[in-house]
């Protein structure tokens, strides 16, 4: 993790005598509720209304909605409940104001900045670093105003590739522009000083845009304006105002999924594909720079690393490496102060969005393309829009580390993955192929090797078959049953740059289990009901199968997990459809098996961090041999907080013979809890894909004398082996099984000569 500097050293711009803020009395009469909505129509009743939900995505369920007196009448007489959250925001506002004024100082970070005041630190920071820095206004906004950023490039522009973060295409996700100038400033400090951000500003270079909306923004700052504004300001001939920004982008625009025709919506998705002068201005820079290879548009709220595709749960061909991107990301956020950001596709952890900006540059012109929703991480009324000062260095610092992760995943020298993984299970007495994929970054690729052992001995090396595009082919030996094979990948550049996987091999190494037949004895997809119990003493929210209905508006699964289309949920219906007031429980049928060896997996989901009361419970796996007897234990606990509790599939595995107290013989049956416990909470849960199987392996194969290597044919590689390993005891050359490594095994080898029988 890197520790770089606060940036006290830049001076401020000159402090305006009054400060601009939102005014509280734009805000006299109003409150914040949380309303519980069971149908689709109420929410269009109070959305026709003219009331102001603050989910940009409003639903049957419970959402924060701004509220005066009226509306309060109209929500009664639907004869929907709500909560208040916020029950002054006049109050709310002038106590948030005050306390912006008390931090206010020498630091920039220490509170949220105007348009002007953002504006003025990039001329700062140009002067200040006038080698480092080129400033950039990209095109105007619907009023006029600039849209402006920098370019921070080390050296001659060589037309190296760029890297783009930007933020506020929503008005009041204020975090967002902080967050956006504090990673551009400290990379500023870096070079020169930190030898890891000198080596990827002296590959790349960083195009930092902190406002992509300067209009929203300055709206929700302005006497008469709107604090929690989300869209830009287009005049639609009316009373609803502005299009959403992200909603407007040319890949899949008014695709449907969380969109709206309708001006008035938050999700309005503008008159035509990319219509909004923002966006145009933004894509028109990204389309000239011509080869900027990842980007992070920055939103709040939810603590959220979003993935392509955003607009389907399909993933899309390299979601492997996209993914492992966003692992990155994730574990370099979370060493700086403990949060873990979840990382998925939108549809899997969030919603589904067309038309967003992390579809048009992925498809446009293959850029890496990421949102990620900052702090806080889930509800709270006005509160997950406005977080108090305190916020802003941490989350901006946590950031830096993520966005750090991702300069240095594309400084490096070329890109190493795996697409399908590591094979874990090989077919004994036979070789076994897997696909590399080798990208060239900075530099190309040389040479390309596969190292491979099945005893513990000498690793032997086969070259990477060259296929198409960045696509290799490996190619492991045939083991038999008594061995455990281990292999790595190595690249090396033209430069000599080497490049693993594992990144520490060879201490470290992949390994596979080698068979001759899986014995399953359950599988469950769930496309037939069996002998399935679901019990419990919710008041709502019982288990179901069923293909997923809800729509993964809070947290309910979208899709199933293995493709077959149906699956285990809880209340599988769209709009108010969680687990509610107590635990919900679903017993699987009688899962036999025989004897040592086998392994169950199941695929699991679990949200609990949405509505008002997020992380308070939990997901909870058990197991009984003694079903009658009502005696479990417990295999798993998800939750209340951390990973696993953000939704998305997760699948999971347990040998049997691990488990303590697991019997040698079953029956055994499974037991998945889902808890509400908090008042408020929003708790959805699914189950997909269970199976119990054994790997077997019976090598039947005659013995190969003289195949040292176990590839199938006596021939020069065994000799290699046995040169290697000569005047040795190492059993990996010892062709004949003396104990020693000499002449007679090569003699056994050329007698041998040829392929296997």
């Amino acid at each position: 993790m890197l520790l770089i500097g606060t940036a006290m050293s830049l001076s401020l711009v000159p402090a305006l005598l009054v400060v601009p803020m939102p005014d509280p009395a734009d805000y006299a009469g109003l409150q914040v509720v949380e309303v519980d909505i069971d149908e689709a129509s109420h929410v269009h009743a109070l959305l026709d209304e003219g009331i102001d939900c603050l989910a940009c995505t409003p639903a049957p369920g419970v959402q924060p909605w701004v509220v005066n007196a009226t509306d309060l009448v109209t929500i009664k007489s639907l004869g929907l409940t709500w909560t208040s959250v916020v029950p002054d925001l006049e109050r709310f506002i002038r106590d948030r104001n005050i306390q912006r004024q008390r931090v206010r100082g020498g630091d920039f970070y220490d509170d949220f900045r105007t348009l002007d005041e953002f504006n003025a630190r990039l001329d700062t920071l140009a002067a200040t670093y006038p080698d480092l820095v080129t400033p950039i206004t990209v095109g105007q906004s619907h009023e006029g105003r600039d849209i402006r950023g920098i370019v921070i490039r080390a050296g001659a522009d060589n037309g190296r590739a760029g890297v783009l973060f930007n933020g506020c295409q929503h008005a009041r996700e204020w975090i967002s522009p902080m967050t956006v100038a504090y990673i551009g400033e400290q990379l500023l400090e870096g070079y020169g000083t930190d030898a890891q951000i000198t080596q990827m500003l002296d590959r790349l270079e960083v195009i930092v845009i902190p406002v992509t909306n300067p209009d929203g923004y300055a709206w929700t700052y302005a006497a008469g304006g709107y604090r929690y504004w989300r869209k830009n300001r287009r005049d639609n001939s009316g009373t609803c105002e502005g299009v959403d920004l992200n909603r407007n982008w040319g890949v899949e625009w008014n695709g449907g999924e969380s969109t709206s025709t309708d001006p008035c919506s938050d999700v309005y998705v503008g008159p035509s594909s990319m219509s909004e002068p923002e966006v145009q201005a933004l894509a028109n820079y990204c389309l000239s720079h011509g080869n900027i290879v990842a980007q992070i548009d920055y939103h709040a709220y939810g603590e959220l690393i979003l993935e392509p595709s955003g607009y389907t749960s399909v993933p899309p061909p390299d979601w492997d490496e996209l993914h492992g991107l966003g692992i990155a990301m994730r574990s370099a956020i979370a060493q700086e102060h403990g949060h873990t950001y979840t990382t998925d596709t939108p549809c899997n952890i969030l919603y589904c969005a067309s038309g967003t900006l992390i579809d048009w540059p992925y498809e446009t012109y293959g850029a890496a393309a990421y949102c990620i929703e900052l702090r806080p991480s889930s509800g709270g009324g006005v509160g997950d829009f406005d977080p108090p000062p305190s916020e802003i260095r941490p989350c901006a610092q946590e950031n830096l580390q993520g966005a750090l992760a991702m300069l240095d995943w594309f400084s490096a020298s070329m890109s190493l993955s795996l697409p399908e993984g590591a094979p874990g299970v090989v077919v004994a007495g036979e070789a076994t192929t897997f696909p590399v994929r080798i990208a060239p970054i900075n530099e190309t690729l040389d040479a390309a090797t596969l190292f491979a052992r099945g005893d513990g001995g000498t690793y032997w090396t086969s070259p990477i078959e060259f296929d198409a595009g960045e696509l290799y082919t490996a190619t492991l030996p045939s083991f038999g049953c008594d061995e455990m094979p281990e292999f790595y990948v190595e690249a090396i550049s033209t430069t000599g740059t080497v490049l693993y996987l594992p990144e520490d091999a060879p201490t470290d190494a992949y390994m596979a289990v080698p068979m001759t037949a899986i014995e399953i004895v359950f599988e469950d997809n769930g496309e037939a009901n069996g002998d399935w119990q679901a019990s419990g003493d919710a008041l709502d929210g019982q288990w179901e199968r069923g293909i997923p209905a809800g729509g993964g508006v809070r947290g309910d699964p979208p899709t199933d997990y293995d493709g077959s289309g149906a699956c285990w949920l809880t209340d599988n219906v769209e709009g108010n459809s969680d687990v509610d007031a107590g635990t919900v429980r679903l017993i699987s049928p009688a899962l036999a098996f025989d004897g040592p060896g086998f392994e169950l997996s199941y695929a699991r989901w679990f949200s609990n961090d949405f509505g008002a009361s997020p992380g308070e419970d939990r997901f909870i796996v058990e197991w009984s041999d003694d079903l009658a007897g009502g005696v479990w234990q417990a295999l798993e606990i998800v939750g209340p907080s951390g990973d696993g509790t953000h939704g998305g599939w997760i699948e999971v595995s347990f040998l049997l013979d691990d488990i303590v107290g697991m019997p040698a013989m079953g029956p055994i049956w499974l037991r998945f809890s889902a808890e509400d416990l908090g008042d408020g909470s929003v708790v959805e849960a699914g189950v997909d894909a269970i199976m119990l199987q054994r790997m077997t392996c019976e090598d039947d194969t005659e013995p190969c004398e003289g195949d040292v290597n176990g590839n199938g044919a006596v021939d020069v590689e065994d000799i290699l082996v046995i040169l290697a390993a000569f005047g040795t005891t190492d059993a990996a050359g010892d062709a004949n099984g003396d104990g020693l490594v000499d002449v007679n095994d090569m003699l056994m080898v050329i007698s041998n000569w040829g392929a296997c029988p």
